[in-house]
């Protein structure tokens, strides 16, 4: 393929890819919206689980974290040695912002991501 018809095929892809990223957006909208219905009707009629026309549906509950003081959680973490409870991902602008300035940073090896950057005309 030549340049151009490579861009003309990324450029399709990428409308395509929107198209369907608009999809899904209302798709979820409609689920998530379904969802609550759903647990309303559960709780109205006392039920945690019901099956009708062969389709089950249930719910569950899990306890989530809703940080409301990170200062204290950082606190927390640090004195219990609990930095289980933080996940694995360094943010990307402060990595380096740190490079930038000529400060190393222990554990962490840079790498360069190449990428292809596209705009319409």
């Amino acid at each position: 393929m030549t340049l151009g018809e490579l861009i003309a095929r990324r450029e399709q892809l990428r409308d395509q890819k929107r198209a369907l990223n608009d999809e899904l957006k209302a798709i979820d909208a409609e689920l998530n919206e379904n969802e609550a219905e759903l647990l309303g009707a559960l709780d109205a009629a006392g039920l945690e689980h019901a099956k009708i026309d062969g389709v089950s549906v249930s719910i569950s509950e899990q306890t989530m974290p809703n940080v409301t003081n990170w200062d204290a959680l950082y606190d927390f973490i640090k004195s219990n040695d609990a930095f289980y409870m933080l996940q694995r991902r360094v943010s990307t602008g402060p990595y380096r912002e740190m490079l930038q300035m000529e400060q190393e940073v222990p554990g962490v090896e840079p790498y360069i991501q190449r990428k292809v950057n596209m705009r319409s005309a």
